[in-house]
């Protein structure tokens, strides 16, 4: 998967956050369900949707939510 092979400076490079600034919003945002996470960041965070997509999964991945 892309996702899992980004490295954490492609993230920020990317995004204006690595991965850990990243995770501390999703955990204070609360949801775990995927579309609304993106949704979030699409909209309140202004990322890329591509982008979006990609912190999503990152995210469900760290955090256990994800198993592929």
């Amino acid at each position: 998967m892309i996702a899992r092979n980004l490295s954490d400076e492609t993230i920020k490079n990317k995004t204006g956050k690595n991965s850990g600034e990243w995770y501390k919003i999703l955990d204070e945002f609360g949801s775990k369900n995927h579309t609304e996470v993106a949704k979030f960041l699409r909209e309140r965070h202004k990322v890329n949707p591509w982008w979006a997509q990609i912190l999503t999964n990152r995210y469900e991945w760290a955090r256990g939510l994800r198993n592929k």
